[in-house]
C-alpha cells in the first residue's frame, strides 16, 4: 500500500492562564479542548480533500483503478488528530498478489527515476502521493491552524 500520514499535536495548548480561568470557570477548558479538537479535525479532513484530488490528478490512469482506490481517513480525539491517505490496487500475477500501487510508488522511483518514460496519461508521475505534500506542507499546515482558530472564535474564545 502507498501511503502517508499526517499527525496534528495539540498537546501543551492551553497556557497557564487558560488553565487557571479553567479552574474557576467548569466548562471552560472543556470547551476549549472541544473547539481545538473541531477545528484541528475540520482543518484536517480539508487538506486530505485537496491532497486526495492533487494525488487522483498525478495518478496514472490507465483504466482508472489506481485513481479510485485513492482513500483518505481522519482519526483521534484529544491531543492527536491523524490524517492518512493511501492507495492500493492488488493484482494478481502468476499466481502471486502485487500491490500495483505500492509498486508503482515506492519501488518504481527507485529503479527507474521520479518520471515515466512513456506514461499512459500526461502530467503523472510515480510518487503521486508524496509530491502534493512536499509542494504544499507549509500552506496545508497554516490551513489547519486557521481552521483551530476559526472553530475557537465559534465557541466564544478570541485570541492576541
Amino acid at each position: 500500500m502507498a501511503s502517508n500520514r499526517i499527525t496534528i499535536d495539540t498537546g501543551g495548548r492551553a497556557s497557564l492562564g487558560q488553565r487557571l480561568i479553567g479552574t474557576f470557570f467548569r466548562g471552560y477548558q472543556r470547551r476549549f479542548d472541544d473547539a481545538v479538537d473541531e477545528g484541528a479535525k475540520n482543518g484536517t479532513h480539508d487538506v486530505l480533500d485537496e491532497w486526495k484530488r492533487e494525488a487522483t490528478d498525478l495518478a496514472p490512469m490507465e483504466y482508472g483503478t489506481l485513481r479510485r482506490s485513492i482513500k483518505t481517513d481522519v482519526s483521534g480525539r484529544g491531543e492527536n488528530v491523524d490524517g492518512s491517505i493511501s492507495a492500493s490496487v492488488i493484482e494478481s500475477r502468476n499466481g502471486r498478489r502485487f500491490d500495483y500501487a505500492a509498486y508503482l510508488h515506492d519501488v518504481y522511483p527507485q529503479r527507474h527515476g521520479d518520471s515515466f518514460k512513456n506514461p499512459t496519461t500526461s502530467g503523472t508521475i510515480p510518487k503521486f502521493i508524496d509530491k502534493p505534500l512536499e509542494d504544499n506542507a507549509e500552506r496545508w499546515a497554516a490551513d489547519i491552524e486557521r481552521e483551530v482558530q476559526a472553530a475557537l472564535r465559534r465557541r466564544g474564545f478570541r485570541g492576541r
